[in-house]
């Protein structure tokens, strides 16, 4: 990541470091952020993340031939994981995966975003 977030100015921010630097890996308290987060009451930062979009009304039908997750039935604002695959199978990408009704987002590390749409670029005759 280029820029830091800036929530990292936020009181008890402690920067994650790795693929994850430029972000905080927590606030100061690590459990209860942690309990927050699986209860549904907190968020995470993922600006470090890399975002490639899928539009149109057979987004979801494309990707599920591409993919090794069901997402034929993804309900706006629903996330789930996939992992993308060759025609032989091989796995080429994870990503995690949400729709809007319109759009579905494909959020991978920001190294992949470039080469995941230039694959999926190639992967339309799947169509």
């Amino acid at each position: 990541m280029t820029t830091p977030s800036p929530l990292l100015s936020h009181p008890g921010a402690v920067e994650a470091a790795g693929a994850d630097a430029g972000v905080a890996s927590h606030y100061g308290e690590p459990l209860r952020e942690q309990r927050a987060l699986a209860a549904g009451t907190a968020v995470v930062d993922l600006s470090h993340r890399g975002v490639v979009t899928v539009s149109g009304p057979d987004r979801l039908s494309w990707l599920n031939t591409l993919s090794s997750q069901q997402v034929t039935g993804l309900q706006p604002g629903e996330s789930s994981e996939l992992l993308l695959l060759s025609v032989q199978g091989r796995i080429e990408f994870d990503a995690r995966v949400v729709d809007d009704g319109g759009t579905t987002w494909l959020i991978v590390e920001a190294a992949e975003a470039a080469p995941l749409a230039e694959w999926l670029n190639k992967m339309k005759f799947m169509l």
